[in-house]
């Protein structure tokens, strides 16, 4: 199923390694925290990922990164080691959001924040850790309470947003590229499938964050046309064309 998804993705730069994650959720033993009936998160976490490092084999490249923590911030006792082969499992997640906190022989490199989605939904996250950055690669969600209709529309429930767990008028955090546009109004195309079109960023009353470029007097000079961005906000509209966020913070990757 994984495998299929991500064929359809445009952006083939990341697709052998998103194909090789997706046999490793097949075929990995993940390590778990207690199940239970609510929101459930399945992970691969890749050490400096490249097409070519996925041809080659994701499970000695997770090896080298020494020993990997995800913790949910929201609740500190849902915590699980990354195994040896790069894929991790976390049960009963928040359904209301939620932020991981990933750490590498107990130092802190970073962390993503997840938006709200509906109880009884699987998470699928691929995770990209990089010059002690980490980085969200991929993500999909799927309904488990879906009754075998067709997954991609959500079964008889027709989709009313265009990104995937996005509700109007709450909060939402998306990661993407510049499209187009300036500092103050751009387009976001969105990392992976989570959105099936470019998103609308109102960005003029928002805070701007330049990573790894501290020293930076102007960062919103480097919001250009395929920056790499963070977007923190509200999704102020959204519909099955058009989605809409006010953000109150655009932090530019490095």
């Amino acid at each position: 199923m994984l495998g299929g998804v991500f064929m359809l993705l445009k952006t083939g730069r990341y697709l052998l390694v998103l194909m090789a994650a997706a046999a490793l959720w097949r075929c990995g033993s993940s390590p778990t925290s207690p199940s239970g009936a609510g929101v459930k998160l399945q992970g691969v976490v890749l050490r400096d990922a490249t097409a070519s490092a996925a041809s080659a084999g994701l499970s000695a490249q997770s090896a080298k990164a020494g020993k990997i923590v995800v913790t949910v911030q929201e609740n500190p006792s849902l915590s699980v080691t990354v195994s040896g082969n790069g894929t991790f499992e976390i049960q009963d997640v928040p359904s209301g959001g939620f932020t991981l906190v990933f750490s590498v022989d107990g130092v802190v490199v970073g962390q993503i924040t997840i938006t709200a989605v509906g109880e009884g939904t699987t998470i699928r996250i691929v995770v990209k850790i990089k010059d002690q950055e980490v980085e969200l690669v991929e993500i999909e969600t799927e309904d488990d309470n879906d009754d075998g209709g067709d997954q991609d529309s959500g079964g008889d429930e027709p989709k009313s947003c265009m990104i995937n767990g996005g509700k109007v008028s709450s909060h939402i955090e998306l990661e993407g590229n510049v499209d187009s546009g300036t500092s103050s109004q751009f387009k976001l195309r969105v990392n992976g499938n989570r959105s099936s079109g470019l998103v609308d960023v109102a960005a003029s009353g928002a805070s701007y964050v330049c990573n790894g470029k501290k020293g930076s007097s102007d960062c919103k000079s480097n919001l250009v046309a395929e920056a790499k961005v963070h977007v923190r906000g509200n999704l102020t509209s959204c519909d099955t064309l058009v989605a809409s966020v006010t953000a109150t913070e655009v932090k530019i990757q490095k």
